[in-house]
């Protein structure tokens, strides 16, 4: 029905992961498997249908343990002490919701474990991986070695899952290293060799002010609004990848000191530093010596105040006219406007507006008040004064140029030499 066959040069981990995807698909069409099949699996070079079928228990569970009596050479299913006590009645099962077989877990590799729970098959590493577990009391490793402080002792009795017991031997911290950068630190991680995964238990991260979210196959756990680390879901199982940080060591030189000490003080000058230090206030450092960037020589810069003079008025009508553009109204004149533009007499101070639906109707309608204002007045118009705004580029320029009126434009960012057509904008 279905075949698969492991190909050179294919991760080990992408090998398990397709025959977990088959297995998962042949249970959802209710075909039950038998422990042969799962342990057939595990072996290298053979489908789903091995040629084993004559070797004999004894021979195929030779390096598993029973969950029930802990002896080895068979599993749970053919533990001749479990029939005995089912039939005395001394040894009752719990039994979950659904009414499922007990979970069974099966060694494939030294890497790898294959934990099958009813019809599916989970498959997850032991190196870095570990279980978010609901259900779990304490965090809990099987290796002493990724505690970054270990402290022997005997700290309990740990109840198992397959109602088996197991003495937690140490106690100590975790450093998780996640994949976006964060680092999570688990604190009392009991150390019980007896178990086969590292367990994270998510009470006791809620207990720490950590929030655990479950949705759509991704586990989140974020505190505020920093995420710190990032799971998915494998089958039954949510698991996460991390590193495992044994030790941390931080050093500081005298240079990065230095700067460490600016970004502390706001970026104090380098006179400021010095002063610091005379007095004491500074007693790590013996000088202070800075180097230059652009964006602190930036950040210092200020714009230089206008001298406040008083504006002497041209001595002829139309010798120059303040040009301005106001910006979209919010709401629309009867006519559907949203901008209109203001024209100023620098002599007499007088003003002209005009209303516009939209920019580029501004050469048209600076074409009609030049036309109207020298024949109104009988002086021809000089010069006008404007921002530095796209609309007066191009053929405005070239309208300016064919009359011989001189087209002044202020600089960028400074208003306030067209302060007299900026200030009527805002009244």
């Amino acid at each position: 029905m279905m075949k698969l066959k492991y190909q050179d040069g294919v991760p080990m981990l992408g090998h398990l992961n397709t025959f977990q995807c088959i297995l998962n698909q042949l249970s959802r069409m209710n075909i039950k498997f038998e422990d042969e099949i799962g342990y057939r699996g595990r072996s290298k070079g053979k489908g789903l249908k091995g040629n084993n079928i004559s070797k004999s228990r004894s021979d195929r569970f030779a390096n598993v343990e029973c969950h029930y009596c802990h002896e080895k050479a068979h599993i749970k299913n053919y533990c001749r002490k479990l029939k005995r006590d089912h039939k005395n009645h001394k040894g009752r099962e719990k039994k979950n919701d659904n009414d499922s077989n007990a979970d069974t877990i099966i060694i494939a590799i030294e890497d790898f474990y294959i934990l099958s729970n009813g019809d599916v098959v989970n498959l997850a590493t032991q190196q870095n991986s570990c279980v978010i577990d609901s259900g779990a009391s304490a965090h809990a490793t099987s290796k002493r070695e990724v505690s970054a402080s270990y402290t022997p002792g005997d700290f309990g009795n740990v109840r198992m899952g397959n109602d088996g017991s197991t003495n937690a031997v140490g106690i100590g911290g975790v450093h998780l290293k996640n994949i976006n950068g964060s680092r999570l630190i688990l604190k009392n991680v009991k150390h019980i060799p007896d178990i086969r995964m590292n367990l994270i238990s998510t009470s006791k991260l809620d207990n720490e002010g950590f929030c655990n979210t479950f949705d759509n196959g991704i586990w989140k756990l974020t505190e505020g609004f920093m995420v710190i680390a990032k799971g998915q879901k494998i089958s039954l199982l949510y698991y996460v990848d991390a590193k495992i940080i044994d030790s941390d060591i931080n050093t500081v030189n005298g240079e990065a000191n230095v700067e460490l000490w600016q970004m502390r003080l706001s970026h104090m000058s380098e006179k400021g530093l010095k002063i610091l230090i005379k007095k004491n206030h500074l007693p790590d450092l013996k000088s202070a010596p800075l180097k230059w960037f652009a964006h602190y020589l930036a950040g210092k810069q200020t714009s230089v105040t206008f001298k406040s003079s008083q504006h002497s008025r041209k001595p002829n009508v139309l010798e120059l006219v303040h040009f301005n553009v106001c910006s979209p109204m919010k709401t629309k004149s009867l006519w559907g406007a949203s901008y209109f533009v203001t024209f100023t007499n620098d002599h007499s101070r007088k003003i002209w507006v005009y209303t516009l639906k939209t920019k580029y109707q501004v050469l048209q309608v600076f074409k009609q008040f030049h036309a109207s204002i020298e024949r109104e007045i009988g002086e021809k118009l000089n010069c006008i004064r404007t921002d530095n705004g796209g609309k007066y580029y191009g053929p405005f320029d070239e309208y300016c140029r064919n009359h011989g009126i001189q087209h002044q434009k202020t600089p960028l960012k400074t208003l306030q030499l067209n302060g007299i057509a900026e200030r009527l904008k805002e009244h």
